[in-house]
């Protein structure tokens, strides 16, 4: 979320086009059902579709952008998730605009399940973290589906309409939301416990503008390497096997007077 707002610059269409990438992305989904413990069957009563249907897409590798999209909505996945897992493409955020942050920062649930969905949770996950019953989660779903965000599917799953992450206004109307969860987080953090896979550091120290562009560009690597391996991870693992984390960095000029006072008495 804290990325600069870059638009992607390639069309989807282009991506998958060729045998070799259709090739890549089937065995990709062969292995996202794998992961889901789920079958061929399994697949075609999502889809609405007959076994030998879907036996028959993936023996060939081949099938038209809308089936292929209709696919990963019933894996609870995106298809510019695959792609990019495919190509190993650095997806970039695109902001969300003023009119629907300001309707998302009118209703604090159903942010938070759109949240939690683009952090990677299926709606069948977050049911079932936040014990919610079909008609809680079947309203929280039509209240994001009025929205344009997300499409309400058949045994109410919710399948995300944003491809790819989504970039917030630090200044728009989730802001106050916004600063709120990464100020608890981060509280969290530091009164923890590190362990072998979490840590709370700082570290302050002198040194010039050029250094401080340098580490930037490191920690900026860091994130974007976090990014493809979360998303290899959603692809290829059981979600019973994977578990949330949260990075949150900060780097920037400090002047320790507006931080630090002495007393001179």
């Amino acid at each position: 979320m804290s990325n600069s707002g870059i638009t992607i610059r390639y069309r989807m269409d282009d991506l998958v086009s060729g045998q070799g990438m259709q090739s890549e992305l089937f065995d990709l989904l062969k292995a996202v059902l794998k992961a889901r413990g789920l079958t061929y069957g399994a697949l075609a009563e999502r889809l609405n579709l007959s076994e030998p249907t879907i036996k028959r897409i993936f023996a060939e590798r081949d099938c038209k952008l809308s089936r292929m999209t209709e696919i990963c909505g019933a894996l609870d996945l995106t298809l510019e998730d695959l792609v990019a897992e495919a190509n190993r493409i650095e997806v970039r955020p695109v902001p969300l605009g003023d009119r629907l942050e300001a309707q998302l920062a009118e209703d604090r649930s159903a942010f938070h399940v759109f949240l939690l969905m683009l952090f990677g949770m299926s709606s069948r996950c977050i049911q079932q973290e936040y014990a919610l019953d079909d008609g809680a989660m079947f309203a929280l779903g039509r209240r994001l589906e009025r929205m344009g965000l997300v499409e309400v599917m058949p045994h109410n799953q919710l399948r995300l309409l944003i491809q790819g992450p989504v970039r917030f206004r630090r200044d728009g109307p989730l802001h106050q939301r916004l600063l709120r969860l990464n100020m608890d987080f981060l509280r969290a953090a530091f009164l923890a416990q590190d362990t072998d896979h979490s840590a709370y550091f700082t570290q302050t120290r002198r040194i010039t503008q050029k250094t401080a562009r340098h580490i930037l560009r490191r920690l900026r690597d860091v994130q974007i390497e976090l990014s493809d391996l979360a998303r290899r991870d959603q692809l290829t693992q059981p979600e019973t096997a994977l578990q949330s984390y949260k990075l949150a960095v900060a780097l920037g000029p400090v002047t320790f007077s507006e931080l630090l006072s002495l007393d001179t008495d």
